[in-house]
């Protein structure tokens, strides 16, 4: 097997954080909690986001929002995602995030998320559509903020043309690092991630940009890296059941061979991810939380989706439990 190397990797670094390597786990509403996470951090994830919370919900001190933020004290460093409309919000919110007993090394601020019920609100990606609004709300985040704040937004509402425009006018408002995904809010997650206009937005401005989309495995990352001008890299789907991502990423920095997972380990991860999902959330809500995150791990398996059938029709832990320890024996 071909070593394939990548020299000319460095660090990333805003704020006074510095990541190595220079990757980070995507806030995904849903998915990264706080469990999805530690497990991330065993495999060597560097860097993590939680969901996205509202900014209505921790001023109103909502438990189900405030529950989002809970993480364990080897989950650092940290950054904890905000979503909201409106700046006065945005900027009670993160004087409250000072102020809990769970700390964080960074804000962001979301400006990206596609999803209806949030831009309906004037949020979320919608904010591309009213920029002065969303310099307004870097602003604020920004005096009320100890730590680094960074942005996570898409290339426009509907086209790329204003992508560098507005990068530069959230860079001045006083953002410290941009994550950028290479689609618009329009497209959803359809199409693909456009990465040459990633680059073009991290040659205009002089903060640190990472980018995001469609990034499956770390050498195609390693090679925006290389070839492009994004000082980092941030992966969503591409570790939705697979946490080995991390583990081939470092072993691919330090020029050894690539240990990939076989479909024993592969479920022998899934199984340990239920049992603490349901430690953490206890049978019910385990259920309902750790159904979703297994499709995942099965993903390409023979016979996976008659499993993911299976799974779905599940009514109980002990049935989930079973279900994966007879498509195991099957393997």
């Amino acid at each position: 097997m071909t070593i394939q190397k990548f020299n000319n990797i460095h660090p990333l670094r805003f704020g006074d954080l510095s990541i190595w390597p220079p990757f980070a786990a995507a806030p995904m509403a849903g998915y990264t909690d706080a469990v999805f996470r530690d497990i991330q951090r065993e495999f060597g994830c560097p860097l993590c986001f939680t969901e996205m919370v509202s900014a209505k919900g921790i001023i109103q001190h909502n438990h189900n929002t405030l529950s989002l933020l809970r993480h364990s004290e080897t989950d650092k460093p940290l950054a904890v995602q905000v979503f909201g409309e409106d700046p006065e919000d945005m900027f009670q919110a993160v004087q409250i995030i000072g102020n809990l007993e769970f700390s964080f090394e960074a804000i962001d601020i979301n400006m990206g998320c596609p999803a209806r019920k949030v831009t309906c609100q004037g949020a979320g990606g919608a904010l591309l559509k009213d920029v002065s609004r969303a310099v307004e709300i870097v602003e604020a985040v920004k005096d009320a903020a100890s730590v680094p704040v960074s942005v996570k937004m898409r290339t426009g509402w509907d086209s790329h043309e204003r992508a560098c425009d507005i990068a530069n006018r959230l860079a001045e408002a006083g953002a410290d690092m941009l994550t950028v995904h290479g689609r618009t809010v329009s497209q959803g997650f359809s199409g693909t991630s456009d990465w040459s206009v990633i680059s073009n937005i991290a040659s205009s401005v002089d903060i640190p940009v990472v980018g995001n989309g469609d990034v499956k495995l770390p050498e195609q990352g390693l090679l925006h890296l290389e070839k492009g001008s994004c000082s980092g890299i941030m992966v969503g789907r591409g570790i939705l059941g697979n946490p080995f991502f991390w583990r081939h990423l470092n072993q691919v920095l330090q020029g050894a061979i690539v240990n990939l997972p076989d479909n024993r380990e592969r479920l022998e991860a899934a199984r340990n991810h239920l049992g603490r999902g349901v430690e953490f959330y206890g049978p019910d809500k385990g259920l309902v939380c750790m159904k979703k995150h297994l499709g995942f791990y099965v993903k390409g398996m023979k016979g996976a989706s008659k499993i993911r059938e299976i799974i779905h029709r599940a009514s109980s832990v002990d049935d989930l439990m079973m279900a994966l320890e007879e498509f195991g024996v099957l393997q």
